[in-house]
């Protein structure tokens, strides 16, 4: 199962060619991530960090820009859980209009406790069984 949610490219998103200015890609991916949370896995991304004191930080990132996207583009924005490690994971995230990817990102995470110093720690078998349920077939 993949997540997904339409993001419309706004003003602020684009530099003066009116074209997405490429730090603003990984906003909308940070904006997609809080959107799973909240909406795909039942748990409000604030309270996440601020109650519950997990967090998923950046550990690895690699981006491709593929194709330009520009002011009042609406993209549809896909995420899936590519691999599940032990603390960590990595997410597939995609942008697409028309059936043409604009970007799409590998980006790792780590499952983080909060609580005092922060640090990586294993996922539990309650938030394993809620990210497996975006995994994405391996392909051999």
């Amino acid at each position: 199962m993949l997540f997904e949610r339409k993001k419309l490219i706004r003003f602020h998103h684009c530099d003066p060619a009116g074209i997405v200015f490429y730090p603003q890609y990984l906003v909308l991916c940070n904006e997609l991530v809080e959107d799973w949370f909240d909406e795909g896995l039942g748990v409000n991304f604030f309270k996440l960090h601020s109650e519950m004191h997990h967090g998923v930080p950046m550990r690895h990132l690699e981006a491709d820009f593929l194709a330009p996207s520009v002011h009042g583009d609406e993209l549809t924005f896909t995420l899936g859980v590519d691999r599940l490690g032990g603390s960590s994971m990595r997410l597939a995230i995609s942008a697409e209009k028309d059936g043409k990817v604009r970007f799409k990102a590998l980006q790792t995470v780590v499952w983080a406790d909060l609580e005092g110093t922060p640090r990586a720690v294993q996922i539990d078998d309650e938030w394993r069984e809620r990210f497996s349920r975006y995994l994405i077939a391996q392909k051999d």
